[in-house]
């Protein structure tokens, strides 16, 4: 997830950006006209709602890293480095459907939720409680959280076939009323298109559905609900996917140059060897716990709660190398590269190893034409946690297998790495 800091200079504006916290964890029948609408919607020259070209497979969608262009029309220079934008088509029961770019990649949480203003035109319907109430949710983040109701709709990623799931729709123009306490307390309201730097989020991990905080609201009253069907949260819409392409996902980014890219394009695939284009030969297994934490590695120690997520725009870590005593990013003389080795989390988990290493540069020497970078981090002091962010990912393919799923890594929640 992302921060922005009104009181920093330009530099820093740019660079700092974070989280190690990650998203908390834990429909309706197809409308008439629905399929043709969202087919008239991708004929429009809109191109897949992957945003992919003639080059991509129906099970896959186009990732970009790159400056978010509604941001620079309003705020020059305010776009977050290191994000990974991927594009989703959304329809009502109606038929209408819109195309929603630059929402964050994320595999480290469940879920979509997108910013109210992006689905202007659409009458999603809400989910309500059993007494009538309206259905809302705060996704609680370590920065920061979304709080906005809980709507049916129809979603198609790249060339699937579009699939009913509940998502989340906040910020202004959401239904939900103010704030209650209980979600306000867990940090900064991250539901705006400057504080996240995206119009949302695809949470593509390895969970069915959500664990976030479910409120019944009526009017301005808001009461916490002790329990919310599994049908009634937030769903992973890789899980509600056909039978060759719901049992995990594959992200590959390209290596970029030691002193960054102002643009990089990848690839989302969907399915774990289903297919020619998501076969697993050749990638590392590392076995997980639910949450997909692993145990990482680093300088001599261990970090048994690691994650890997492309959500998390640098690498976090209690690495011992200088660092800002302002903003906390490492300030290493020259480029270092760090062995790591990734494993599992250990308990009654296989006992798996894979080395693997990482890129750490002088954060504040960074080009600021570019808006990926392979090679930054920021100090935390938190002892049993690292986070692998998008620049570990650069260079790479990783697979995340769905918890409960078999795929050729075995029976996931597992992470694939092919090694570079």
């Amino acid at each position: 997830m992302v921060t922005r800091v009104a009181d920093m200079g330009a530099c820093a504006r740019r660079l700092v950006h974070a989280t190690a916290g990650r998203l908390a964890r834990h429909g309706a029948a197809t409308a008439p006209g629905l399929v043709l609408a969202l087919a008239l919607l991708l004929g429009a020259g809109l191109g897949g709602c992957g945003g992919g070209g003639s080059s991509l497979e129906a099970n896959q969608m186009r990732v970009r890293v790159r400056a978010n262009p509604e941001i620079e029309a309003v705020d020059p220079g305010g776009s977050i480095p290191n994000l990974a934008y991927v594009s989703v088509g959304v329809c009502d029961a109606s038929g209408r459907c819109v195309k929603v770019p630059d929402v964050q990649l994320d595999t480290g949480s469940t879920g979509l939720r997108l910013r109210a203003r992006s689905l202007a035109g659409l009458d999603l319907a809400p989910l309500v409680a059993a007494n009538g109430d309206r259905i809302d949710t705060c996704a609680a983040f370590g920065s920061g959280y979304l709080w906005g109701s809980v709507m049916a709709a129809s979603v198609q990623l790249a060339g699937e076939a579009p699939v009913e799931l509940p998502i989340q729709v906040y910020g202004a123009g959401s239904p939900a009323p103010a704030v209650p306490a209980a979600c306000a307390s867990t940090g900064n309201d991250s539901g705006t298109l400057l504080a996240l730097g995206a119009n949302g989020l695809l949470g593509v991990d390895a969970i069915a559905s959500d664990g976030s905080a479910y409120f019944a609201c009526h009017g301005s009253t808001c009461t916490l609900l002790g329990s919310v069907a599994q049908t009634e949260q937030v769903g992973n819409p890789v899980r509600r996917l056909g039978p060759h392409d719901d049992n995990g996902v594959i992200l590959s980014l390209p290596a970029i140059p030691a002193s960054g890219a102002i643009q990089v394009q990848g690839t989302l695939t969907f399915g774990l060897d289903t297919r020619v284009d998501n076969r697993t030969m050749g990638f590392a297994a590392i076995p997980t716990d639910g949450y997909l934490r692993l145990n990482v590695a680093a300088q001599g120690s261990s970090h048994p709660r690691s994650i890997i997520d492309s959500a998390t725009n640098a690498y976090y870590g209690p690495l011992n190398l200088p660092y800002d005593g302002q903003y906390l990013f490492f300030t290493p003389r020259g480029l270092r590269i760090l062995p790591i080795t990734l494993s599992s989390e250990g308990g009654t988990l296989p006992d798996v190893s894979v080395p693997s290493s990482i890129r750490i540069a002088d954060a504040t020497s960074l080009s600021l034409a570019a808006y990926a970078y392979d090679d930054y981090g920021r100090y935390q002091s938190a002892r049993n946690i690292m986070v692998l962010g998008l620049p570990y990912f650069f260079g790479r393919s990783i697979a995340y297998a769905m918890a409960g799923t078999s795929s050729g890594l075995g029976t996931g929640p597992i992470i694939g790495v092919l090694r570079p």
